[in-house]
């Protein structure tokens, strides 16, 4: 593979390890953008190529050496994922099936003229652009665009409106739809709004969880569990207990029952004693009167 050059047009994309796209600070909104939106492609597709701030060298015609772009975030579905990729040939591996581009002020006309330009001349089948700041580059009042690319058209993507109510633009490539769920407002003076972008699944009608909102979920579902078996082990700890009472009432009812046997056996008894004393004294006074009859015969 011939040595990669970069773009001369507005920006420098440097050469030297590591490849990182440096031409503008990172701002707090595009990371959130594009780390959402990778881990969730990568949770989506999980055997595809998904790359965040991956070069992407391809050819241009008329140019000997390669050229190369950064794009925010990719997606190469029928390119198996790779641990770790320093970037993405287009020429060895095919264009990406998608693109996203996270927007700002100093780079909205790059990435809406000569970085669309390439990724339609390459073959990118839709590119998605989100303005994360809100920041009306275009004038329009849009914070997000989709777009079909082939060689020869550009196209708009379907805008659709989801079960919250919100528009969105939806990717046929993905089968995902992009919105704008959240604008928060500057802080402070001086600061950007914050638009969060989510992406939503039509397949099963719900938005993909970013990594902390899924281990906040996971943490609450630990919780509820944690609390579910805390009540399980009260439940049987107190049934336990029921069932104690409940023996300890039994036992308590078949020594009161023994106790009125003995009783009544008691009762029994001393009634045979007397029986049996007053039938001995019974005899005795008929012995004494047979002798007293039999003395007097005579």
């Amino acid at each position: 593979m011939s040595e990669a050059i970069e773009f001369t047009d507005q920006f420098s994309y440097p050469l030297d390890p590591p490849l990182v796209d440096v031409r503008i600070p990172v701002e707090a909104p595009h990371s959130a953008a594009t780390v959402y939106s990778r881990g969730s492609f990568m949770c989506q597709f999980p055997d595809a190529e998904v790359g965040d701030d991956l070069h992407m060298l391809f050819s241009e015609p008329g140019k000997a050496q390669q050229s190369r772009l950064a794009p925010d975030v990719l997606v190469a579905l029928n390119v198996p994922r790779k641990g770790t990729r320093a970037d993405y040939d287009a020429d060895l591996l095919g264009p990406p099936d998608f693109v996203l581009e996270v927007l700002s002020r100093s780079t909205w006309e790059h990435d809406f003229g000569r970085k669309l330009d390439c990724y339609q001349q390459i073959g990118v089948r839709e590119c998605l652009l989100f303005d994360a700041t809100g920041a009306n580059c275009d004038g329009t009042g849009k914070e997000l665009w989709g777009f079909a690319l082939t060689p020869e058209s550009r196209e708009p993507l379907e805008e659709v409106t989801l079960p919250n109510g919100k528009r969105g633009v939806h990717s046929a490539v993905l089968g995902l739809t992009a919105y704008v769920a959240k604008r928060t407002p500057p802080a402070a003076a001086g600061e950007v709004w914050e638009l969060t972008m989510r992406w939503h699944d039509p397949a099963k009608a719900e938005d993909i969880l970013s990594h902390a909102e899924i281990r906040a979920e996971i943490a609450r579902s630990q919780a509820r569990r944690a609390r579910e078996e805390a009540g399980r082990i009260r439940a049987e700890a107190e049934t336990r207990e029921i069932r104690a009472d409940i023996a300890r009432s039994q036992a308590r009812r078949l020594r009161s029952e023994a106790e009125t046997r003995e009783m009544r056996a008691d009762i029994a008894r001393s009634q045979a004693r007397r029986l049996r004393s007053e039938a001995g004294r019974l005899a005795l006074e008929l012995e004494a009167w047979l002798r007293d009859q039999a003395t007097a015969g005579k």
